[in-house]
């Protein structure tokens, strides 16, 4: 079954309430499987790019199937490699923690990208919006 919008919704506005709660100003962005954009959210004050940052990271974590903390650590002695596959894929590959596959029963529904905050509570954002 595909990420409908109101799930999409539910995970982007988990993740703007903690991020509220704790003064931090974020964008939000959540993918469905093929990577289409369901959602977009930029928290007043958070930083312009934010969105499209985020968007970034919900791309590489749902094609990388892991998160994006993931891939950060695997490609950092490697950086080269990364760089050549940005020059063949299609879409931005971000490996910057706070972008997170979402999964239901099993199955990749989608992915969650957060940015504006901390690497760490990016990543901290995206992983409470999920579980």
């Amino acid at each position: 079954m595909p990420l409908p919008l109101t799930e999409a919704r539910r995970y982007a506005d988990k993740a703007i309430e903690l991020a509220a709660a704790r003064s931090l100003r974020v964008g939000v962005v959540v993918v469905d499987e093929l990577g289409l954009l369901v959602q977009m959210d930029r928290m007043d004050g958070a930083p312009l790019m934010a969105p499209d940052v985020a968007e970034a990271k919900a791309l590489t974590a749902l094609n990388f199937q892991r998160p994006t903390s993931e891939v950060a650590r695997e490609y950092a002695n490697d950086p080269h490699q990364l760089t050549t596959l940005q020059e063949v894929v299609h879409f931005k590959i971000l490996a910057r923690p706070g972008g997170l596959p979402i999964v239901r029963d099993g199955q990749l529904i989608g992915a969650i990208g957060v940015e504006g905050a901390t690497a760490e509570q990016d990543e901290q954002l995206a992983s409470a919006a999920v579980s």
